[in-house]
């Protein structure tokens, strides 16, 4: 970290060289890390622990890599919604399965999540470098504890890297400075970590467009090309040999499915909430004095950005994904974690440009206003000291009951397999592969079997079901009548005989 915010200081003319103790800012980053990482690490430790059930993607990321580890691709051998960075990004912890055993590995993963998500609070603050080491501090700080952050961070989400390369790019162009000193090398090398975004989650095409746009638009139309071309070269390594294997298939499921998904009924305060990071603040979602406050500060620091030509690039970037957001048919809280960095950027845009006038009133006016905005961040986060993620999965005990089967076991739930450590004997049991028994409904049937929800979705059900009878033991773990399973198709399975109880899951053994 040291190296790294040499490298910034010496190289942009926009840090003051004659600053004293710039071993405050290297400490003030290093408390950000820490505390980042922390806010991710100890609400888990509360909740379901290293070994928690996790959010249901992160399973299904860790398994489509234990897929590709054994030989098997997305689109072509199972069903994957996204590109495939994620789960060639955890190909590694799949591989080190054989040495350390699934549930051990998905720690490993998780962990190194959560170290991506400190190394993005200390990201955004070399973002807002140039603007003062107050203001990049504070930014540091803000994402930090920023809870769609936090969530989305405390284990093997899509969002996570995406955010780090869209933050890298924009630390490497020195995007809120001038530019002077960068050769073309640092457009290139911009480029090809922002290419990565979009091979993360296919939102991340947005991320490239804005920032190559804005970097015509404030250097020269010559360096947003060399970015926009780095980018869509470094996308297509990533992607075209699973697009080549399988052309339809990918299109249909990363694009197709994606787009036409069924809009749900959750109500726009909900993800108002989320994007504010005010989940933590009501049991329901509801707009209150937290809400107004909030929707006030961010609209007078994006006012500020869009008045500095320098910030202008930080309010397009929010402003896009904002619209994203707002357009997307579907909604999870993950979704929360695509805006963080836009969001805090933002934020501390207008921050910095706040102490800067204050500094040009009273020498004393900075250090106060930037200490009224370091205890506001502090008790914004107050909620997450109580917070627990995540929800324990006795896998030791599953495993147990299962062991002496000579068949597959199948389930709704992928981490379920891999607390169980049942992945790779499944695989090499010839099991058919499924890690996203969920997803299909988003993939099965005509566009009307789509649009439906999935308890009333006969094609999905019946998928379901002949998916599940394929095992000679099934834990269901996500699924219940009208949620996901429709009552008819929950009849039946809890009709099955139990093999045994693992703490309230029930495994079952599937007839025909």
């Amino acid at each position: 970290m040291t190296a790294l915010l040499s490298i910034v200081s010496m190289s942009s003319p926009s840090v003051p060289r004659r600053a004293p103790r710039p071993w405050l800012l290297v400490v003030g980053l290093t408390v950000v890390f820490c505390l980042a990482f922390a806010a991710r690490l100890i609400p888990l430790l509360r909740g379901g622990g290293l070994h928690a059930m996790g959010n249901y993607d992160d399973g299904v990321h860790y398994a489509s890599a234990m897929g590709l580890v054994h030989g098997l691709l997305p689109y072509r051998d199972f069903l994957l919604l996204h590109p495939p960075g994620v789960p060639l990004l955890l190909t590694p912890f799949a591989g080190l399965a054989e040495v350390l055993g699934e549930p051990d590995t998905m720690v490993l993963a998780r962990l190194c999540w959560m170290a991506l998500g400190a190394l993005n609070a200390v990201l955004c603050g070399l973002v807002l470098l140039p603007l003062g080491r107050l203001a990049a501090v504070l930014t540091g700080l803000m994402y930090a504890v920023y809870f769609g952050a936090v969530y989305v961070e405390h284990t093997a989400l899509l969002e996570p890297p995406a955010t780090t390369v869209l933050l890298l790019a924009l630390v490497i162009t020195r995007a809120l400075g001038p530019g002077s000193g960068l050769g073309t090398k640092h457009y290139i090398v911009a480029g090809l970590l922002l290419g990565l975004s979009p091979t993360l989650k296919i939102w991340g095409v947005l991320a490239v467009l804005v920032i190559a746009g804005g970097l015509a638009w404030r250097r020269s139309f010559r360096h947003g090309l060399i970015v926009l071309l780095s980018a869509v070269a470094s996308c297509v390594v990533v992607c075209l040999p699973f697009f080549l294997v399988a052309p339809q298939a990918m299109w249909q499921m990363v694009v197709v499915d994606q787009v036409g998904r069924r809009r749900d009924s959750l109500q726009p305060v909900t993800r108002l909430d989320h994007i504010l990071g005010l989940t933590l603040w009501t049991e329901q979602p509801r707009l209150h004095l937290g809400t107004a406050l909030m929707v006030a500060v961010i609209l007078a620091s994006l006012v500020v950005c869009l008045l500095a030509p320098a910030l202008r690039l930080l309010a397009a970037l929010f402003i896009s994904h904002a619209l994203l957001l707002a357009a997307t048919p579907m909604w999870f809280l993950h979704y929360a974690g695509v805006i963080a960095a836009p969001l805090v950027l933002v934020l501390g845009g207008g921050l910095a440009v706040a102490l800067q006038k204050a500094g040009t009133v009273r020498s004393w006016l900075p250090p106060a206003v930037a200490s009224l905005a370091a205890v506001a961040i502090l008790v914004s986060a107050l909620p997450l000291t109580q917070h627990r993620l995540g929800r324990p999965f006795p896998g030791r005990t599953a495993a147990t009951i299962v062991a002496d089967l000579p068949g597959c076991v199948v389930t709704d739930f992928p981490m379920t397999l891999i607390q169980m450590n049942l992945l790779r004997r499944n695989l090499e049991r010839g099991c058919r592969y499924v890690v996203d028994l969920g997803g299909t409904s988003y993939h099965l049937g005509t566009r009307e079997d789509r649009q439906q929800e999935r308890h009333r979705n006969e094609m999905w059900q019946a998928y379901a079901l002949e998916y599940l009878r394929t095992g000679d033991a099934a834990v269901i773990a996500r699924f219940s009548p009208e949620v996901g399973f429709s009552r008819k198709t929950a009849k039946v399975v809890r009709g099955w005989p139990e093999l045994g109880r693992a703490g309230k899951y029930v495994i079952r053994k599937p007839q025909l």
